[in-house]
């Protein structure tokens, strides 16, 4: 049985989703960061600054409670384990600034019937932006209506129980806020009403999550756990593995660091201790020496048939650097052709992109292209940079064997509709 048919459905699972926020380490960062937005009460820009500060970092949250959920990891990471970037929030935080100045504009331009039509919109649709935004990466694609109906077309009825669930929630986070901040004085009343909006915040992209969790087949995504955690390979890493705790235990990260780092250079480490050594050094922050480590750990994981291990750690380190390339060509082909076979036809799209500019050339673009070039089509509405995409490949060996099976799916992508085209 599939994780997501062990899921219960919306309603049934709703009561435990709504204590997704009370739970773990999630009080304490959200009772936290209220306190420091007291601070946006300060005066001119200081005050401003920390109302990014604050809103940057409880988006952060979000996106981490919606990727997470996503993953089918239903209970809160501790502070430490938090994975979602600045830049991810900071993109959240974008997108609803665009959302609010569409709002701006339709009651100047429409008046209170514009602003109604505009109400209904964001309804119906932000959910679905909202859930781009955080499979994609990129707010234009996000944005893209074809996209976003797109999306709710294979969602269908489960998408729009959720935006009445998410409208619940709003309107009565909405209106609680509102009440506090009439009914106490300013400290308190701004105090409790950060507490209702953080916790309506963090439920609503747990819901979302939720959502792509459950119904992550028709979505083409894969939502195993990133890189799975085992157990310790024998006895002296499991010693190795304690003391390096210990030392963060005592705030030495750089000395467990350094511990862990011995055993890559002695007699080889299994993946539970890459595991952790990775973790402590996003810990610190550190995604240069991140970046370093995980080119030649995943080139060891192909060498010796572990794909899919190595595409979860691709995956998790492109999360802290977009521009990380794991290799020479034949690895990054070997990555989109596995993130293809195994149902994650959206991350094979994103490793694919300006691979023939990477390597110009390379005898493995056909391989790269007859991997994506239909879900560019199909779910991309990329029809034309597709079918050029495998026109190009076709010409890099005439003798090459994908070359019939590129002629024959370039027929098919061009048998799409006109609209599909972009």
């Amino acid at each position: 049985m599939s994780r997501r048919n062990r899921r219960p459905g919306l309603i049934q699972g709703l009561p435990s989703m709504l204590t997704y926020p009370l739970r773990g380490a999630m009080p304490f960062m959200l009772g936290a960061l209220c306190l420091l937005s007291l601070l946006e009460k300060a005066p001119g820009l200081i005050g401003l600054v920390f109302w990014v500060l604050c809103t940057v970092f409880a988006f952060k949250l979000a996106v981490e409670a919606l990727i997470n959920t996503a993953h089918g990891r239903y209970e809160p990471l501790a502070a430490d384990e938090l994975t979602a970037t600045d830049g991810e929030a900071f993109k959240q935080l974008v997108l609803q600034f665009l959302i609010s100045a569409g709002l701006v504009a339709a009651m100047y331009f429409g008046g209170w019937k514009g602003l109604l039509w505009a109400l209904a919109a964001m309804v119906l649709l932000e959910p679905a932006v909202v859930i781009l935004l955080a499979m994609e990466g990129r707010l234009f694609a996000a944005l893209n209506p074809l996209q976003v109906l797109r999306l709710i077309g294979r969602l269908g009825g489960a998408y729009f129980a959720v935006v009445a669930v998410v409208a619940v929630l709003v309107t009565a986070s909405a209106f609680v806020e509102g009440y506090l901040q009439a009914r106490l004085p300013s400290i308190p009343g701004h105090l409790l009403a950060s507490v209702v909006s953080l916790y309506s915040l963090i439920l609503i992209f747990h819901v979302l999550g939720d959502l792509i969790h459950r119904h992550h087949d028709v979505l083409g995504l894969d939502v195993e756990p990133a890189v799975p955690r085992a157990t310790f390979g024998n006895p002296f890493e499991d010693e190795t593995m304690a003391a390096a705790e210990r030392a963060v235990g005592e705030g030495r990260r750089e000395d467990a660091i350094a511990l862990l780092g011995e055993l890559f250079r002695g007699r080889g480490a299994s993946d539970p201790v890459h595991d952790r050594w990775r973790e402590y050094v996003i810990a610190s922050g550190d995604v240069d020496r991140l970046t370093r480590h995980d080119r030649e750990y995943i080139a060891s994981l192909l060498a010796t048939g572990k794909d899919r291990r190595a595409l979860a750690v691709f995956s998790e380190t492109r999360r802290h650097d977009p521009r990380f390339v794991a290799g020479n060509d034949e690895t990054m082909a070997r990555l989109v052709e596995t993130a293809a076979n195994t149902g994650q036809a959206r991350l094979a799209v994103q490793i694919a992109e300006g691979f023939e500019q990477q390597f110009p050339g390379s005898p493995f673009i056909p391989r790269v292209v007859h991997a994506v070039a239909w879900t560019m089509a199909d779910q991309f509405e990329q029809t034309d940079a597709a079918l050029l995409r495998v026109q190009k490949a076709m010409r890099i060996d005439p003798a090459h064997p994908l070359n019939e099976a590129l002629h024959a799916l370039a027929l098919k992508i061009d048998k799409l509709p006109k609209f599909a085209r972009g």
